[in-house]
């Protein structure tokens, strides 16, 4: 597909046809990334997305509770009070 690049003020911009919006699923944000000497387009994704998906804090009651302590690591730290 080709298509024109149109004047926007001091810049310029192409029209995406509504069925690659479409089949991209793009929203109002869309990542551009400079490729191999290419312009890649695609759809933005919200920072840090799916990071809490099936997390239940009440599983969560002692976070370090699976931590070993090595006690090799111990002999190398002086402790001061």
């Amino acid at each position: 597909m080709r298509t024109t690049l149109r004047r926007i003020g001091n810049s310029r911009g192409i029209i995406i046809p509504s069925a690659l919006i479409e089949q991209l699923h793009l929203e109002n944000e869309v990542e551009l990334i400079l490729q191999e000497g290419a312009l890649l387009l695609k759809p933005s994704t919200p920072l840090r997305q799916g990071w809490f998906e099936g997390y239940d804090p009440s599983k969560d009651v002692e976070p370090l509770a699976d931590m070993k302590d090595l006690g090799s690591e111990q002999e190398d730290w002086e402790w001061e009070w």
